[in-house]
């Protein structure tokens, strides 16, 4: 009365499986250690453990004065750029404080002294 299938699943020992789960177990852990030490722990320590930097060569005793020459010319040449658009914008802005709503040569000639009288002609239109 007894079913032969369950008298077999009762005498097998259940301890390989039990050992194999907690192998598998240790073994996923030991995974999940290694690759988190191989990719992120691993550069952290790298760069916070390198060497610190060679010390810097030693200066020059003094600055070249052919640099020198070059960078004073330099400068004279831009103070001298920098007077021409301050005169510039010294213009423009008295060009705006004028009356600019009306155009006192619009054509760019300078107008007639007088105007010229239309002929008096015998055409009538």
């Amino acid at each position: 009365m007894s079913d032969p299938a369950s008298q077999d699943r009762s005498t097998t020992p259940r301890w390989p499986l039990i050992l194999g789960g907690l192998f598998g177990g240790f073994l996923l852990v030991a995974i999940g250690l290694g690759l988190g030490w191989y990719l992120f722990y691993r550069p952290i320590v790298n760069v916070a453990v390198q060497l610190p930097a060679p010390p810097a060569a030693a200066a020059v005793p003094g600055p070249d004065q052919a640099q020198i020459k070059a960078l004073e010319d330099q400068i004279d040449k831009q103070k001298a750029a920098n007077k021409q658009v301050e005169d510039q914008i010294a213009a423009l802005k008295d060009r705006l404080r004028a009356d600019v709503c009306t155009a006192r040569d619009p054509q760019g000639k300078t107008p007639p002294a007088s105007t010229p009288m239309p002929p008096s002609g015998g055409q009538k239109i």
